[in-house]
């Protein structure tokens, strides 16, 4: 396929304009290329150390920047509607790490996790945000010598920002917090308050050092151009939690992070309790949905992907298989429907994007 074929990036932007007014006359479709690990995908993480906790000076953030300069070229390879947008590394648990989590470098998984912090005892270790924190300060640095390296040429977006139910998880423990809800309820409301207000100055801090391109901002992980102050959100601890729980603990803080920003767009995964009734309650400009490996269906999950392009933009990312992409072009809605699929190679994404973008 020529490159010519697929639209400029200036047309790619419009595009994405009209997805987010739901004024599309086609759906977008765009590629993911590799594995979505993040240690895979980033050479310069091959060096991590795996014997200990890491520190903000193990990241060195020119090599990154190169790595970004070539993970840009390589989606531009398989054309499509997407933009590949650079962020503060993703693969680092940026919030547990600022909160006093140890963070550990897993090269056989491809992912950094965090660690229960032995020093959490409550709200009172949850620090103020600060721009002197060490991991804060890490961010500044990647933001700014990223928006030096693309040199225009990519968008650059807020980093990965687990929600309040994942930095519960991550302090009290995967399961503990759940038993913490029920037997400490105001110690844990009170957690969620002081974590809410870390959570919007560091996504508010990010955005005031992202330089604008063509007047918005990128995504981290999932492509997609963005109205200027948007932030991708996610709780993927929610499906651990019953309505109720979520409802009590949750939902106020996820409705105050909405509210506090210009624009929020929700990750979610299609297993598990998920909270998309709020969501689109709170006024996000849009949700994005996996099909998750195992989980349900495209079939299966369209009265949930109906629901949400009721009313609001809806992205679903995934290694769909045929039968799952076949199913979203011809039997939803196209005005707010964006897809990104994974794929192995630049070949594979034109194959795609001519079958069902017909040309």
């Amino acid at each position: 396929m020529k490159a010519s074929l697929f639209p400029t990036i200036e047309e790619r932007v419009q595009l994405f304009k009209q997805y987010y007014k739901m004024e599309l006359s086609r759906p977008l479709l765009g590629f993911f290329l590799g594995s979505e690990y993040p240690l895979h995908r980033y050479p310069a993480s091959q060096g991590l150390p795996v014997n200990r906790a890491l520190v903000p000076e193990d990241f060195p953030v020119d090599e990154y920047v190169r790595d970004s300069q070539q993970l840009f070229e390589r989606h531009e390879a398989c054309g499509g509607d997407f933009i590949w947008s650079g962020s503060a590394v993703w693969g680092i648990p940026w919030l547990e790490a600022a909160l006093g989590c140890p963070i550990i470098a897993d090269h056989t998984t491809g992912s950094i996790s965090s660690r229960k912090p032995a020093s959490f005892v409550g709200p009172g270790s949850i620090p103020s945000f600060s721009t002197e924190n060490p991991w804060v300060v890490k961010t500044r640095e990647f933001l700014e010598k990223l928006a030096e390296g693309s040199g225009g040429r990519w968008p650059i977006g807020t980093t990965r920002m687990r929600g309040i139910a994942d930095l519960l998880m991550a302090l009290y423990g995967s399961e503990e917090f759940l038993f913490v809800m029920l037997e400490k309820g105001d110690e844990v409301r009170e957690v969620c308050k002081r974590l809410t207000d870390f959570w919007i100055a560091y996504a508010q801090f990010q955005l005031e050092l992202i330089p604008l391109f063509h007047g918005g901002v990128g995504s981290f992980y999932y492509n997609m151009w963005a109205p200027a102050g948007t932030v991708w959100h996610q709780e993927d601890a929610t499906a651990l939690m019953s309505p109720g729980l979520y409802e009590d603990f949750i939902l106020p803080w996820d409705q105050k992070i909405v509210e506090s920003l210009p624009g929020c767009i929700v990750h979610q995964h299609s297993i598990g309790y998920i909270p998309t009734e709020h969501y689109l309650d709170m006024g996000v400009l849009a949700l994005e949905m996996h099909i998750d490996a195992g989980g349900p269906s495209a079939r299966e999950l369209a009265e949930v992907h109906r629901s949400i392009l009721g009313s609001r933009p809806l992205l679903i990312w995934g290694k769909m298989t045929a039968e799952d992409l076949d199913w979203i072009f011809s039997q939803l809605p196209t005005n707010g429907l964006a897809v990104q699929q994974v794929v192995s190679s630049p070949k594979e994404a034109h194959q795609i994007y001519r079958r069902y973008m017909n040309c």
